[in-house]
């Protein structure tokens, strides 16, 4: 029986220890990162049909922006390290779609001040990676730190969206748009005058001269705008679809993407640089 309780004793212990390490883990970010990252406690995300348990980790508030992004080529280029640099260049020709020229946005969008606070997009998966590793390693010279700058796990990304809801969306409804009749996010907007339905297969079509966007955005909107979610996150449905550690997969849905396919666990699959794909990262520790 004592060995019985001695057991006991030595695992409440060990957990004490292990909360305390995880307290202080936490408060020793808090010091280091800007108000631009925020908590997600710990808990339960619905990956699928399973339930998966998440640690608590720190996050960027918003989609990382041109102007983020710049910062990082700018160091590239006077590293001089130009194997890197090859990897990272935003590749802006992929604003030009099958049948669409988009030169506006191929000229301007990654270079005009006026989108320096709007997603960085068509960058590929590489990128993303030396992209953290940079960061992380300036953040290490900054504060004498090692922290993991990382893409989210599919958990992750759900945790941070959904928070403690079971919402569809992450500003905690199951609906698009708020009591005013405003959009919540930016997606493709698809009504009444847009769905044929064909009568020789009774199958309903989408039929669009000129798809409409958000009318109060110039395709994507600014990495913070709209309304923020239970843990002051913006834009985790819509706007940008966001990679996750597993390469090749993006979450969230797009400025390019109706309703249906904005939801938390809505995800798409890529293989190339971009328009309709960016990233956020989290934060963690790590030990010594």
């Amino acid at each position: 029986m004592k060995t019985t309780y001695f057991s006991i004793a030595l695992l409440l212990g060990a957990l004490l220890l292990f909360s305390a390490k995880i307290e202080k883990d936490k408060s020793d970010l808090k010091k280091i990162l800007t108000k631009s990252f925020v908590y997600v406690p710990s808990g339960n995300a619905i990956v699928g049909e399973d339930t998966v348990a998440v640690n608590g980790f720190y996050i960027y508030h918003k989609e990382v922006t041109n102007i983020d992004y710049k910062e990082f080529l700018s160091d590239l280029k006077k590293e001089g390290d130009l194997e890197k640099l090859k990897i990272a260049m935003i590749d802006s020709v992929r604003w030009n779609g099958k049948n669409q020229l988009n030169e506006k946005y191929v000229q301007f969008y990654h270079t005009h001040p006026a989108y320096n606070e709007y997603p960085v997009v068509n960058i590929s998966y590489e990128a993303v990676q030396l992209y953290c590793e940079w960061i992380g390693k300036k953040y290490e010279v900054m504060h004498g730190r090692k922290l993991k700058f990382r893409l989210m796990e599919k958990a992750e990304y759900i945790r941070a969206a959904r928070g403690d809801s079971q919402s569809t969306y992450s500003w905690g409804t199951h609906y698009l748009r708020n009591q005013k009749g405003q959009a919540m996010c930016n997606h493709t907007q698809l009504t009444g005058e847009h769905i044929h339905r064909d009568q020789e297969t009774n199958a309903y079509q989408i039929k669009v001269a000129r798809m409409d966007h958000n009318t109060f955005m110039d395709v994507l909107a600014p990495s913070k705008s709209y309304w923020p979610n239970q843990f002051e996150l913006y834009n985790m449905n819509g706007n940008v679809a966001e990679m996750i550690a597993e390469k090749g997969i993006a979450m969230g849905g797009s400025w390019k993407d109706p309703g249906y396919d904005v939801r938390v666990e809505s995800e798409r699959t890529y293989t190339d640089p971009s328009p309709t794909v960016g990233f956020r990262f989290v934060v963690t520790p790590v030990d010594n």
